[in-house]
């Protein structure tokens, strides 16, 4: 039988982990995607690919954007610069 610490111990363990996700997914997610947006719009101004991975990292980003208008017209612009 489980005694009261482990299971008190397990219960911590598995809001941590909640806690971790729910931050990477509100504020590590948002983040990349203004910094792939920015970075974005610096290789659409320059009008040419000089860093072949980071222009696939911006793009896979702007790709996975969600409800990001913004986003999903530079990604348009980046995929027409392939």
């Amino acid at each position: 039988m489980i005694s009261t610490q482990y299971l008190l111990f397990y219960i911590m363990l598995l809001l941590m982990l909640g806690a971790v996700i729910a931050f990477s997914l509100f504020v590590i997610k948002p983040l990349q995607t203004r910094w792939a947006i920015i970075t974005a719009r610096r290789i659409v101004a320059k009008g040419k690919i000089q860093n072949n991975w980071q222009f696939r990292n911006v793009s896979r980003m702007l790709a996975t954007a969600r409800n990001d208008l913004d986003a999903a017209k530079l990604w348009l612009e980046l995929d027409k610069m392939k």
